[in-house]
């Protein structure tokens, strides 16, 4: 139970940068701008939780999922993220999405910051969301799809916040694609892949934006 408390803490205090707020003295930016002035907080609240598991709880990393994936983990991974562009290029096309003020700020870092971004996010929030959240809750409901549940509705309000509404129909199939694979596959490596290839695309308005 102290674990399970010491590991919630970093998910609210590190992760979500609560702790910015209660020090908002501390900067940990880095230099940094707009999203991803939260990268070292995330790196850290990811490195946190690896330590709350090993240290606190005396449990392997193989309890967050973190082994090493197989061929055929890589190669659903590769599918999901297919099934996930499929579904956001139909949403695209017939619902096209007008202009969104957090895309816009995720552009506006330059191709070098989205880089940062995209794979800070792509690890860490696997760690968080994944790895540890979805598998603790999981553990303790008895149900690894409940724990998937609760986890993924607390990833998708502050996308929603920061992206709006619109990112439910355009995005979140890739969220869902994420999910699926960390339940079928049991490898947060693929699902960090996964994650990795659904947020690339941005790099193209990135890039065209910097022309």
């Amino acid at each position: 139970m102290v674990a399970l408390i010491a590991g919630l803490a970093v998910v609210v205090l590190v992760y979500d940068a609560g702790a910015r707020r209660l020090l908002p003295g501390l900067d940990l930016s880095g230099g940094l701008t707009g999203p991803a002035s939260t990268t070292w907080w995330k790196w850290g609240g990811a490195l946190l939780l690896l330590a709350v598991v090993i240290l606190l709880e005396r449990r392997r990393l193989a309890s967050m999922l973190l082994v090493r994936p197989t061929g055929p983990d890589v190669t659903f991974a590769v599918y999901a993220f297919g099934a996930a562009m499929t579904w956001s290029w139909l949403a695209g096309t017939f619902w096209p999405q007008g202009q969104n003020d957090g895309i816009d700020a995720v552009t506006g870092l330059g191709v070098g910051g989205v880089i940062v971004l995209i794979v800070t996010a792509a690890v860490t929030e696997e760690v968080v969301f994944r790895g540890y959240l979805a598998e603790r809750v999981g553990a303790i409901l008895r149900s690894r799809l409940a724990g998937a549940g609760v986890s993924l509705a607390v990833f998708v309000v502050p996308h929603v916040l920061v992206f709006g509404p619109s990112w439910l129909l355009h995005q979140l199939a890739g969220t869902l694609a994420l999910v699926t694979v960390a339940l079928v596959r049991r490898n947060l490596v693929a699902a960090m892949l996964t994650h990795l290839l659904v947020n690339a695309p941005i790099l193209i308005p990135t890039v065209l934006a910097a022309r």
